[in-house]
């Protein structure tokens, strides 16, 4: 029985993979069907309601998309590809065939359960899952949510540039340096710069994007290439008119662009007659002879290649590096065999490309020699007690050529009847080293193994009595990888807490200290925070809520906006909770403990009560993408990019360019979950960008509206000689001062508001602002729309009586408040936009 998980999968968007530890090296368990070392990460059912996964559901994929194309049938599908770029959301992919809607992860499970049944020597129970770097926490759940599906009682997250850089490492003697992960996957991109000194490996920055990938060379091929010749060689204009029809073409020629991508990895040109894909507007056959040549390969494919590359560079550029730095740049995932993507790199970034590992089983592999290193829980180990059992002390990974093993003999756990003394020999894997027999007094002993340099070494445990009788015992072997120290994973993200920040007068998103961007895992990161209002003991209503956030890059040191940030979960406690009442301005002490594979225990701790409330962070799953608010989105961003352009600012021109394109791939796959995914966070990056240019060009005017309004206040307090607004006003004072200090535009822009409501509040404390009312209504009464017209005039008539008594504000307001009430909707929101009208009626 393995103590070690040994087992590593590479869940691929396009392809996946599974390896393990044997003899000491990571091995690639072929498929079942065809012997290759991936699996296609496709599911498909068929009308018996047999489920099919890998090759076998990829040919059904195709043959259902010709099908459906010849009939001109838009019912849902019955095979499904490319899921992980919806992992996490509450998108489903509903079957005809099952009448059944599977979610991402039902689909992965799939995927996970096919890779698993190629082990037909032992069930797998354990596995590390490797997941890209910058996957959100929805993500990271979902995967979690899919190995439980398949049947694994336990598994760890691993980074997939972090998997990749272990099977390099392990196969390289170079021990120094920078090393730059590019991994190029189906769906998405992950740039992770590493340094290793002597060994020793560790995560300097990570970047990517999750919706970049082989998917989207594959779809600029077929709608700039394919689809075109098609359009200019057959009778296509009325059929492409329709969106649903022109999404069936779409996934029937899809296999086509795949070849050709493929083919121009390492050819000049591509060409195939494509056939059986139904009638066109005249009914006749569409047919036609398609060509790619590689300089429209590039010209299509360029572009994405390039998003990458731009990425690497402010990865270099973070961190005040250039390729040059770079001992290696590590190419991983099927695109990265493009012999265009490896022109660009030499000719922008540099360095020693190195392709000495497969790029398409590296991640795999490199996640197995990792789960070498991880024990599987206890309480999933199924120990056989008749054998001796085996406590060990040692270190996994070490880059020195000695390693001390502790070893005890466990007779608690052991049903067997053991000697009192035994003779233990340990074997490395290459026989080349023993250990010889060594006598174990007292049931422990501490042993010197040697180590063959930059590799693992396998080594076989023989426990015998003293007369030579062989003793089988558990664990029987253990594996050590020298020559390379493992690097923790790192948070890809800041985490931040959305809250009112006193010191700055502003609302917002900032990190947690402790919790910053390329943090090491585990970690720990706590905020002292202050409740804004009282928490009464059981009332459900009353509750402290802090909303918690993944922070998008480039905010890291700063207040931004919730919605530019990924949502990662909620903490919310009520007077429910509390024992007696909680004052406003009482202090909360938050923790968050943030573990290797990302998984998050939330403590809030009240020092007025010495309680502390402990949160295990619920899965999360995004929901559906608006298409109109999208569309919104898009047009406000345009638009704001397109004024800043105006003024001569050349990223915001970048960003116009970044956005027209996403307009035009919203028009082509709009019907697609994952392109409205890629779309949102093209707009998300759009507006963080022009948020920063719309800063610094909407400061001097939201300064000046601020100064304005707080000496319009003061002038007004002078006026009416009201010192009951005093302190009030010498908080807006003092908030202003920070304010302007920090150049804070909407914390600027909301103490302005706060001001004009206080100046309003010392409006109405002056009986002028209501006789000024009577003059109005009196003056304008023929333009207002009134409930009542009879009764307001005699309402007017009876204010203007009143005033001629010389009354006081109190008997004056609530008369002039009565005839207000008898305003239209329409009348009264007029008079808004002249006055704050907000109390006028109350």
């Amino acid at each position: 029985m393995r103590q070690k998980i040994d087992y590593g999968i590479d869940l691929g968007t396009t392809n996946s993979a599974i390896a393990r530890m044997d003899s000491g090296e990571p091995v690639i368990i072929k498929s079942d069907e065809t012997q290759m070392d991936t699996t296609p990460s496709c599911v498909a059912y068929n009308k018996k309601k047999s489920v099919y996964m890998g090759g076998k559901a990829k040919n059904i994929i195709q043959n259902e998309a010709v099908t459906a194309l010849k009939n001109r049938k838009t019912t849902p599908p019955n095979g499904y590809q490319e899921f992980k770029r919806t992992m996490g959301t509450d998108h489903q992919y509903r079957s005809t065939n099952m009448e059944h809607a599977y979610s991402s992860e039902d689909l992965s499970a799939e995927i996970l359960q096919k890779l698993k049944s190629y082990s037909s020597d032992e069930a797998i129970n354990a596995a590390v899952i490797t997941v890209p770097a910058m996957f959100k926490q929805s993500q990271l759940d979902a995967t979690q949510r899919a190995a439980e599906l398949a049947g694994l009682g336990y598994c760890e997250l691993l980074q997939e540039p972090i998997a990749a850089s272990i099977a390099y490492g392990i196969k390289t003697a170079q021990a120094s340096g920078y090393w730059l992960v590019f991994d190029f996957g189906g769906g998405t991109f992950d740039a992770a710069l590493m340094h290793v000194e002597e060994g020793i490996m560790k995560v300097v920055d990570t970047e990517g994007d999750n919706h970049l990938g082989g998917k989207d060379l594959d779809n600029a091929l077929i709608d700039q290439l394919i689809i075109p010749q098609l359009q200019q060689q057959c009778a296509l204009d009325d059929f492409l008119d329709n969106q649903e029809y022109v999404a069936l073409l779409q996934a029937a020629v899809k296999r086509h662009a795949e070849e050709a991508k493929i083919a121009l990895s390492s050819k000049s040109d591509w060409n195939e007659l494509l056939e059986d894909l139904g009638n066109d507007d005249d009914g006749e056959e569409i047919q036609a002879e398609v060509s790619i040549s590689l300089a429209q390969y590039e010209a299509a494919c360029e572009p994405i290649f390039q998003q990458a590359i731009d990425i690497v560079k402010n990865v270099l550029a973070r961190k005040g590096l250039s390729g040059r730095d770079l001992q290696s740049v590590i190419l991983v995932g099927g695109p990265t065999f493009s012999q265009t993507l490896r022109r660009m790199l030499k000719e922008q970034i540099g360095g020693n490309i190195d392709s000495s590992i497969d790029p398409m089983t590296a991640v795999a592999k490199g996640a197995a020699l990792f789960a070498a290193t991880r024990d599987i829980p206890l309480v999933l180990q199924k120990r056989d007690s008749t054998k001796a059992q085996l406590s060990l002390k040692y270190s996994d990974t070490t880059v020195e050529p000695y390693v001390n093993l502790g070893i005890r003999i466990d007779r608690n756990q052991s049903s067997a009847s053991l000697p009192q003394t035994f003779a233990l020999e340990i074997i490395r894997g290459d026989s080349a080293w023993s250990s010889g027999k060594v006598m174990i007094e007292d049931d422990a002993e501490l042993l010197e193994l040697l180590l063959n340099e930059g590799k693992a070494n396998q080594f076989t445990l023989k426990l015998s009595a003293p007369d030579g009788t062989p003793i089988p015992c558990e664990p029987s072997s253990i594996t050590i990888i020298n020559g390379l120290k493992i690097a923790s994973a790192t948070l890809p993200y800041a985490i931040g807490l959305e809250l009112y920040y006193t010191d700055s007068a502003s609302e917002g998103v900032l990190p947690i200290k402790g919790l910053e961007k390329n943090t090491s895992l585990p970690a720990k990161g706590t905020a002292r925070l202050k409740t804004m209002k009282n928490i009464r003991p059981g009332n459900r209503q009353d509750r402290i809520v802090i909303p918690i956030f993944e922070v998008s890059s480039g905010f890291e040191k700063e207040v931004s906006r919730a919605i530019l940030n990924n949502f990662h979960s909620k903490v919310i406690i009520t007077g429910d909770d509390f024992p007696s009442l909680l004052p406003e301005g009482s202090e909360v002490e938050l923790t968050l403990h943030i573990d290797a594979s990302r998984r998050t225990l939330v403590s809030v701790y009240i020092p007025a009560f010495d309680e502390s409330f402990d949160f295990t962070i619920e899965s999360r799953i995004e929901p559906e993408i608006d298409s109109e608010e999208l569309h919104k989105q898009l047009r406000e961003a345009s638009q704001s990019a397109r004024t800043l352009a105006s003024e001569g600012i050349a990223d915001a021109e970048a960003q116009l360019t970044i956005l027209e394109k996403a307009q035009q791939q919203l028009e082509h796959r709009g019907q697609e979950r994952d392109t409205k995914e890629q779309i949102q966070q093209q707009v998300k990056t759009a507006f963080l960008t022009l948020d920063k240019f719309n800063k610094q060009d909407a400061w001097p005017q939201a300064q000046a509206g601020l100064e304005e309004a707080l000496e319009e206040l003061l002038e007004l307090q002078q006026q009416t000689g009201s010192r009951e607004e005093s302190e009030q006003i010498a908080r807006h004072q003092q908030d202003a001062r920070t304010i302007i200090n920090g150049q804070d535009v909407n914390s600027a822009k909301k103490l302005t508001k706060a001001i004009e409501d206080t100046a309003f509040q010392l409006k109405m404390k002056d009986i002028r602002f209501w006789v000024g009312f009577i003059y109005y209504l009196d003056e304008d009464f023929d333009r207002i729309s009134w409930l009542d017209k009879a009764t307001a005039r005699q309402g007017v008539q009876q204010l203007k009586q009143l005033l001629e008594m010389n009354p006081d504000i109190d008997r004056l307001r609530p008369a002039v408040q009565a005839v207000l009430q008898l305003m239209q909707n329409s009348s009264y929101a007029d008079l808004g936009n002249k006055i704050n009208t907000n109390l006028l009626r109350t």
